[in-house]
């Protein structure tokens, strides 16, 4: 698949997810070797995350798209990778992404954060989901955390964004206004609480110890770190 340019330049992706190590030394050297896009995601500079992100997200496609949505027919990369073609119909089919709300929901001096099951050992986040159609960002900001925490939200801003390919998502960073106090939780996660500014100052030190803050290379993480230096993320 064809990323663009990169400098002057251009530079390809290639699936090797089914290779072994051992067959990957022998292709491509001895100095080959397979890295989680997680664990080195904090250490890419911003064009070269941009990069592998594409490249995650439309391989991630193209594995679980080999069909053709239209009539069932087998379909083929086409376009240098960013589309794929139906063999039978012709149909065009365009790599997707989801748009997933994560919001900072804040009242007074306090932020709501929440857990999944999913989650690493003690680690809390924002809460998210997913877009409904035919939903505005500031709509499904307020009935994710309605339905996750019971919590009432007010005025919605939006703050930021990051793709987040794992598999085919864009986060939409929000800020919401909490109108009610008490949570409720949801069975779709585990816990939801409100954690003041003291409490957070320990979470993102690592020093707290229950919770531990959400990955550096995370947008929650960016948006609790700016919420907490008093930045203008709820005026």
């Amino acid at each position: 698949m064809f990323l663009g340019l990169y400098g002057d330049a251009p530079r390809f992706t290639a699936d090797f997810s089914t290779l072994d190590e051992d067959t990957a030394r022998t292709r491509f050297g001895e100095g080959v070797k397979f890295i989680d896009l997680r664990s080195i995601a904090g250490e890419l500079t911003h064009a070269e995350a941009s990069l592998v992100a594409a490249a995650k997200g439309v391989i991630g496609w193209h594995r679980i798209h080999p069909f053709c949505a239209r009539c069932g027919g087998p379909s083929a990369p086409d376009d240098g990778g960013w589309r794929r073609r139906c063999t039978a119909c012709g149909a065009l089919h365009f790599p997707r992404t989801d748009p997933v709300v994560i919001m900072l929901v804040t009242r007074g001096e306090r932020v709501l954060v929440g857990r999944q099951r999913t989650f690493l050992p003690r680690m809390y986040s924002l809460l998210a989901g997913f877009m409904e159609p035919g939903e505005t960002i500031d709509d499904a900001v307020r009935r994710e955390v309605l339905e996750e925490a019971g919590i009432r939200v007010g005025r919605v801003r939006f703050l930021a964004s990051q793709p987040w390919p794992f598999p085919a998502s864009l986060m939409l960073g929000c800020w919401g206004e909490g109108l009610s106090e008490e949570i409720t939780i949801d069975p779709e996660i585990e816990d939801a609480r409100w954690v003041d500014r003291a409490e957070m100052a320990l979470v993102l030190k690592g020093e707290h110890p229950y919770f531990a803050a959400p990955r550096r290379d995370a947008i929650a993480r960016w948006i609790l770190e700016a919420w907490f230096a008093d930045a203008e993320t709820s005026a």
